[in-house]
């Protein structure tokens, strides 16, 4: 569902209605909103929409003032209507192909910051459980990074905006394209730029879709960029990657795996051997994982469940040493699963958080699906045009790889490094720089990597060097010590 946004700054002249067309064009868009058109909508050629198969749906009021907020959509949907006032337009929308229902609250912000907490308090009541959608011009920005100019930003106004933000548990969707949405046009000091339209959104609207994207689009005869935001709610299957990580640790199994996969004997160079070494214990961990270790969230579950109906059972029948013992181990099971279950999520949302012993599994869980769906390449820049189809961007992706590594590159040596960069090293710090590391230097490298980086293509990240280093660091000192022998 692709969903347009545009303050235009009047719709009377012709190079905005061609810029409108061309947009709307070109983006295939399902919902349409312009803010400030400057007149009234019976004076606008009412069957200009109807080329694109988009019907009028929602005019705002401003009593004796014009409306600034037109709200079309495909004419095949039939939004309703939550609510309409001078500032903003709330509807729910029922897509008949998932008989799911998505909310919008199209926004055009008063720009006086004692008006627009009108908006946040109407803004407020918005259900938690709908997919909801915040699009539009919020005439606000949430810290000084979104302006640029010569004065100060207020902080009363943007505090109003974080705290509508927060007391609401919403998310800003990043936008992709121009930093600034608005540019007053001026030159020199005089000159500013803010980022006022945006996207924001619930955790409702996360969870119930794969992919959400917001672009600025070209800007032409308005102060503000489009925006344009894009929401797929078909998933898509991703073949994943192995990844070492630090849960499985906390079963003792895991050593013992390790241990054994160490202890194989291959023949070779120091990097082959350890080379293979890695390969073999990937391959173990990925059948201990499934046929050992288990689902940790179904695991988690099953311990809820288990200390749950021993539990009743100590209610219904009385007390007994049998069940006791049952209850603790029962309770050590469960809260070994909630650690793992944690451990878990914190690996995933990549988040350095220190307050051990604090269980914010729900937070991390939230945190690794917004990193995950800001991640996803849903749309690329296909000569000058947006392009989604999946296949197209493998395609578009691949043709352009395969070109730059197949390309017949002529490297001419015109000494330019030799003749600019002044020679800083000499031979006795050169010597001591390509000298063979020893196991003590090794070691402090390791032990001083970042547990938490992310690992690298074979999946071992730092955490399983330091972690297993008793294990492993012969055959990493010798891999390490051949590659500064031969290179």
């Amino acid at each position: 569902m692709n969903c347009l946004f545009w303050n235009i700054r009047g719709v009377a002249n012709r190079a905005s209605i061609l810029a409108l067309k061309k947009l709307i064009l070109n983006n295939s868009s399902e919902l349409v909103f312009i803010s400030e058109p400057w007149m009234k909508w019976e004076d606008f050629p009412q069957h200009w929409f109807d080329r694109f198969d988009l019907k009028l749906f929602a005019v705002n009021s401003r009593d004796n003032l014009l409306p600034n907020l037109w709200c079309f959509c495909k004419s095949n949907y039939n939004p309703d209507i939550i609510l309409i006032d001078d500032q903003h337009i709330s509807f729910t929308l029922k897509m008949y192909d998932t008989n799911s229902v998505f909310g919008f609250s199209i926004v055009y912000a008063s720009t006086n910051y004692r008006h627009r907490r009108n908006l946040w308090l109407a803004l407020g009541n918005r259900s938690p459980n709908i997919p909801w959608t915040y699009l539009g011009d919020f005439n606000a920005i949430l810290n000084a990074s979104e302006y640029r100019g010569s004065h100060v930003s207020a902080k009363v106004p943007m505090q109003d905006f974080h705290n509508w933000t927060d007391s609401n548990n919403l998310i800003h969707i990043p936008t992709l394209g121009n930093a600034f949405t608005w540019c007053n046009g001026r030159k020199g000091r005089h000159r500013t730029k803010k980022m006022l339209d945006r996207a924001i959104c619930n955790m409702a609207l996360i969870d119930s879709c794969y992919s959400i994207v917001s672009n600025t689009l070209t800007k032409a005869n308005s102060d503000h960029y489009p925006i344009l935001i894009t929401i797929k709610r078909d998933n898509l299957i991703f073949k994943s990657q192995f990844k070492f990580h630090k849960m499985w640790t906390l079963n003792s199994d895991c050593d013992r795996l390790v241990r054994e996969t160490w202890n194989e004997k291959f023949y070779g160079c120091p990097m082959y051997i350890l080379d293979q070494n890695l390969k073999l214990l990937k391959s173990r961990l990925k059948s201990w994982n499934k046929y050992t270790f288990g689902n940790v969230h179904i695991i988690t579950t099953q311990a809820e469940s288990n200390i749950k109906n021993i539990q009743l059972e100590i209610e219904d029948h009385g007390y007994s040493d049998i069940l006791l013992e049952k209850e603790i181990k029962a309770q050590h099971d469960l809260n070994l699963a909630l650690n793992i279950e944690e451990e878990l999520w914190k690996e995933k949302s990549k988040l350095n958080w220190h307050l051990h012993g604090d269980r914010n599994t729900k937070f991390y869980h939230t945190y690794a699906t917004i990193k995950r769906k800001n991640n996803l390449i849903s749309c690329l820049n296909i000569n000058g045009k947006l392009e989604y189809d999946q296949k197209m961007l493998e395609d578009h992706i691949e043709n352009h790889f395969f070109k730059l590594f197949n390309s017949k590159m002529v490297w001419q040596d015109s000494n330019l490094i030799q003749r600019v960069v002044p020679n800083l090293v000499n031979e006795e710090t050169n010597d001591m720089l390509t000298r063979i590391p020893s196991s003590d230097e090794i070691y402090n490298a390791v032990t001083n990597l970042n547990i938490n980086s992310a690992p690298g293509p074979d999946g071992f990240g730092a955490f399983f060097f330091v972690h297993y280093w008793k294990v492993i660091k012969i055959d990493v000192i010798n891999a390490i010590s051949q590659f500064f022998l031969q290179g």
